[in-house]
């Protein structure tokens, strides 16, 4: 039944198409590029150890989020949500109910063979990404992300001073920008907040920045 808790015996085709197909030109222009913007909701912060349970993603391209291409999955865990329910709001009874995790990546691959990553502190999204593709493929491609809160980072460091705690939060940096309030740890609702920081911080960017610029700046 959980198909990406056996040991991998091979590197799974899909991977393989992936990496044979998914190509980022660095230096074309970041208001050009083809974006998926990703949330995972989880029942930790260790990819080795924890689960993820919901995942939500919106594409952006031409410098406007696609509302006809919102996803919003909920993903079998093998283990109970546990104390992890009180932060996103999803039981037992309803995750049982949701794609095997094999499924969910098949379709997030597909998905992101023709856009560049985009979360908001990717190192989360990143890490269970990477190793749930180990589980299930036998190998993760080397996934390379934009991040929103990275990119807030740097222009705030470019004015110098300290950072206040908490300032890098996605409801603080919406806040910055004057954008609406969201629904905090729902996956979609947060990977449509991301989509729309990541289009007001390129405005302040100016119209050469190019996509090169940003994963430097997401470093």
């Amino acid at each position: 039944m959980w198909n990406w808790l056996k040991k991998p015996v091979s590197v799974h085709q899909l991977v393989l198409d992936y990496e044979k197909e998914q190509s980022v030109d660095k230096q074309s222009l970041a208001s050009k590029t083809n974006y998926l913007v990703l949330d995972f909701e989880t029942t930790g912060l260790d990819a080795k150890k924890h689960h993820i349970v919901s995942a939500g993603w919106v594409k952006i391209s031409d410098s406007r989020i696609h509302l006809n291409s919102a996803q919003y999955l909920l993903v079998k865990s093998p283990e109970s949500v546990g104390q992890s329910a009180v932060i996103h709001g999803l039981h037992n009874n309803e995750v049982q109910q949701g794609l095997e995790l094999e499924d969910l990546l098949s379709l997030l691959l597909n998905e992101l063979k023709s856009s560049v990553l985009v979360s908001h502190h990717s190192a989360l999204e990143l890490n269970f990404l990477k190793q749930s593709c180990q589980n299930c493929f036998g190998r993760s491609p080397a996934f390379k992300a934009v991040d929103t809160l990275k990119l807030e980072l740097y222009k705030m460091q470019l004015k110098g001073g300290a950072v206040a705690q908490n300032s890098l939060s996605l409801p603080a940096c919406l806040a910055r920008y004057q954008l609406p309030e969201v629904t905090a740890h729902h996956a979609l609702s947060d990977a449509f907040a991301c989509a729309q920081l990541l289009l007001a911080q390129l405005k302040t960017r100016g119209a050469s920045c190019t996509l090169a610029e940003l994963f430097q700046q997401s470093r």
